[in-house]
């Protein structure tokens, strides 16, 4: 790795954890496309798994007293586990078009007429039918792309969560899910000394950039955090798009 592919990597990672710090997401979404460009995009995959797991333990832990609130996303959680385990086996076999296509559409909807499709009641039956739905395709994405964000992202952001709470919830999904990857990757044999000494060496411009991005969120109003969550969204879908189709 060169003095170029070493100053993607910091910036990259820098930019990815300062956006997971501030909004929950972000990380692979930013990271994947620009380490896929300097390793190749199953190998930014795979690397980007280590920074994933590592930003989602931290977040976690700074906001252990909230919890309590994962209680209410268990189905959602088991789902998306499921997914993101089938997904691991699909990394080659997905066709990344029609699944950029998919997402896009769901992402969409979520933002235009998300609050009226769950409802104010999380308990109603469609938002318990529509919850472990959305986490099991969220998590095959994972799986194939570790850029589930657009579309976990959506559906609780038209859930109009208090922005520490939505966080964490992120956060929970995004770490049990990237557990999965680790050890499916791991079990397939993906994990090179190479890509882990760089998933390693990408663990400090991302811890250090995703501090910063939690002391920025703790100056955002809810309006304000909900307007980056919005902007965020639209950006990553543009970014699955343009990876898809070269647009």
């Amino acid at each position: 790795m060169g003095p170029g592919d070493l100053l993607i990597l910091i910036l990259g990672l820098g930019v990815a954890g300062f956006a997971k710090g501030t909004t929950g997401m972000g990380l692979p979404l930013v990271a994947t496309p620009l380490l896929a460009g300097v390793f190749g995009p199953r190998a930014a995959v795979v690397i980007v798994t280590i920074p994933i797991f590592a930003a989602n333990s931290l977040l976690l832990l700074q906001g252990w007293r909230r919890l309590d609130v994962l209680r209410g996303i268990a189905p959602i959680l088991v789902a998306s586990a499921a997914g993101t385990a089938l997904g691991v086996n699909l990394l080659a076999l997905l066709d990344q078009r029609t699944f950029a296509i998919l997402i896009s559409a769901m992402v969409a909807i979520f933002l235009v007429r998300g609050d009226r499709l769950i409802g104010d009641d999380p308990g109603a039956r469609r938002a318990r039918i529509l919850g472990p739905a959305v986490g099991f395709v969220g998590g095959v994405l994972q799986g194939t792309t570790s850029i589930a964000s657009p579309l976990i992202g959506s559906f609780f952001h038209a859930r109009k969560m208090d922005r520490h709470e939505y966080v964490i919830v992120l956060a929970a999904i995004f770490e049990l899910n990237a557990a999965i990857q680790l050890a499916g990757y791991a079990l397939l044999g993906l994990y090179t000394p190479d890509i882990l000494a760089i998933g390693l060496l990408g663990l400090v411009p991302t811890l250090l950039a995703l501090m910063a991005g939690i002391f920025f969120r703790g100056r955002l109003d809810q309006g304000r955090f909900r307007q980056l969550i919005v902007v965020l969204l639209v950006l990553s879908v543009a970014n699955l798009l343009w990876r898809s189709f070269g647009v």
